[in-house]
């Protein structure tokens, strides 16, 4: 089990490498999507690397998430950030936005299509809305289409914010019509579900 929950970790942090960093790092020299911002954050530790979740609520600079059970709010209104995805206008109710601090600046992400990728290892990822969660499956939206995966008291869960909170997976923590990634083994069983 321990080495099931390393591996899981280990994979998680090289999607959010890959698919993050990688992207921010030739896409900061846009000027035209960089606009002020000052990180203002109600439950979760300003100084964490990662936040990402669903938007519940976006008035002028103002965001709101809601990333593994808790609502986050950050107003846009001091320091630098670059709009790596996306930009201001696409950021409304129901989409997926990802945050990504590093040396002093914040890298943002508006995602408004899921993705689904095979990995090396046979396993998929797939990103996108939570459409059912039970005891035996999940059920998660991925641009239009509902992909069906078994869970199992191997499943595990860890918020977008805490990686290293990981937890046995409870259907009752993770709300429809918010955004997840799942971790699917080559069975379509789920290894983790980060919400």
């Amino acid at each position: 089990m321990k080495r099931i929950l390393v591996s899981v970790l280990v994979l998680f942090f090289a999607i959010i490498l890959v698919t993050g960093c990688g992207d921010a790092k030739k896409d900061t020299g846009k000027t035209e999507n960089t606009v002020n911002e000052a990180v203002k954050s109600e439950k979760v530790n300003p100084q964490k690397e990662l936040t990402a979740g669903t938007v519940v609520s976006y008035n002028n600079s103002e965001i709101v998430l809601e990333s593994g059970g808790e609502k986050v709010k950050y107003d846009f209104a001091a320091k630098k950030t670059v709009f790596v995805e996306g930009m201001p206008k696409d950021i409304k109710e129901g989409v997926f936005v990802k945050i990504i601090r590093k040396d002093g600046e914040n890298y943002i992400y508006v995602i408004t299509q899921g993705k689904k990728e095979a990995l090396e290892d046979g396993s998929t990822s797939a990103l996108g809305i939570l459409k059912e969660a039970n005891d035996n499956y999940v059920v998660v939206d991925v641009n239009g289409k509902e992909e069906k995966y078994t869970v199992s008291d191997k499943t595990v869960m860890q918020k977008f914010s805490d990686s290293n909170e990981v937890m046995r997976y409870n259907k009752d923590e993770i709300k429809k019509g918010n955004w997840v990634m799942v971790l699917v083994d080559k069975n379509n069983e789920v290894m983790n579900i980060v919400y």
